[in-house]
């Protein structure tokens, strides 16, 4: 009977050990990394290429300037028209992929994006913009600028 209790005991404690270790794999998981090479200036080039909202169609381009900075392990991402500051994005850089949402995110909108390294002058990727009753995606070409 003691056996049995004692043998329970540390079925226990095995299990605990477990979920306490599964939760800091998670965290790990969820940590982005520093990738010096994607701090500084970038021309953003984006095509719609999915729309189904109004005021939208496929075809559309447009250009903007990034400025990618960290804070630690988070990326943030400053979006500029011309001269002005349109949109901030803040997320992580892992597994050579940067992902990015907007920082203020609002009921109207989500928008994020998602950006492969290809090399130190060069990401490629979408960019998602979702509404309530609708959805645009953009191709997203990254060109970093001297």
């Amino acid at each position: 009977m003691v056996w049995e209790q004692q043998l329970k005991i540390k079925e226990q404690e095995l299990e605990t050990e477990k979920v306490s270790l599964d939760s800091v794999k998670k965290q790990i998981d969820s940590v982005g990394v520093y990738n010096p090479a994607i701090s500084g200036k970038w021309s953003v080039k984006m095509s719609c290429t999915e729309t189904s909202c109004d005021g939208s169609a496929i075809g559309d381009t447009k250009t903007e300037q990034w400025y990618i900075s960290y804070n630690q392990n988070t990326a943030t991402v400053r979006a500029y028209s011309g001269p002005v500051l349109i949109r901030v994005y803040v997320g992580t850089y892992k597994n050579n992929a940067l992902k990015i949402v907007d920082e203020k995110p609002n009921a109207d909108a989500v928008i994020g994006a998602t950006l492969n390294f290809i090399n130190e002058g060069r990401m490629d990727g979408i960019r998602e913009i979702r509404q309530k009753d609708c959805k645009i995606v953009y191709v997203l070409n990254a060109r970093k600028l001297k």
